[in-house]
């Protein structure tokens, strides 16, 4: 009877540490996810708490704040597919967020593979197939993330200037695998990639044309001499 008692007390014993060990396991993870089958959401993020909501197990948008928010999301996780975005905000006070999620935005003239020139500088391509656009009650300041990958890791964050009706590429660095960028502003946001400089590459190869041509002539008529 005595070994009876003994083994039911290990296994309660044993029970208890297993359930506190698992309980601090997921506390110390400090993620909760939330997968949502649909494209919508309305729910509040508790401050310094992070929340990864799964949209239709392909898009992942995680959100994290030192402040309370009550958050409006939709998100075209069926054309966006699989993408990692994170947004961080640092606030004074407790906020309401709304943000859109979309593939393209066709009536900002942005689609999937077209060429843009940012302030008739620099050109851009846009390769990545999301745009968040954001809105926010109060001020506050933001880390825009999204996973870095072969084809995006030289882009730029970039929001839409409604007064000058165009794409502005903002200083974007690279950290932990995302691409980073800090904003106090809320707009359309997104990815461009920097289309390469091939200016001096066709002058060089137009001056080794040109060389070879008059070459090519010299010897002609030193020939025919």
């Amino acid at each position: 009877m005595k070994k009876v008692s003994k083994i039911i007390l290990g296994i309660f014993t044993f029970s208890i540490l297993f359930s506190i060990f698992n309980v601090n396991s997921v506390l110390g993870a400090g993620e909760t996810n939330i997968n949502v089958n649909g494209d919508t959401i309305q729910t509040q993020i508790q401050a310094n708490n992070r929340i990864m909501f799964t949209f239709r197990q392909r898009t992942r948008l995680t959100w994290n704040s030192n402040v309370d928010i009550d958050v409006n999301i939709e998100c075209d996780s069926l054309q966006i597919g699989v993408k990692y975005v994170e947004i961080e905000i640092l606030a004074e006070r407790n906020l309401t967020m709304n943000m859109i999620c979309t593939e393209e935005q066709i009536q900002l003239g942005l689609i999937k593979g077209y060429t843009y020139r940012i302030r008739e500088r620099e050109r851009f391509q846009y390769q990545e197939g999301f745009c968040a656009y954001i809105q926010c009650n109060d001020s506050c300041q933001a880390k825009l993330k999204i996973q870095a990958t072969n084809q995006n890791r030289n882009g730029n964050w970039a929001y839409y200037d409604e007064t000058a009706e165009e794409w502005v590429a903002v200083p974007t660095t690279i950290e932990n695998g995302y691409l980073v960028a800090e904003t106090d502003h809320f707009s359309y946001w997104t990815i461009l990639i920097p289309e390469a400089d091939n200016t001096l590459l066709i002058a060089i190869s137009i001056g080794v044309i040109i060389g070879v041509i008059a070459i090519v002539t010299i010897l002609y008529f030193k020939k025919r001499k």
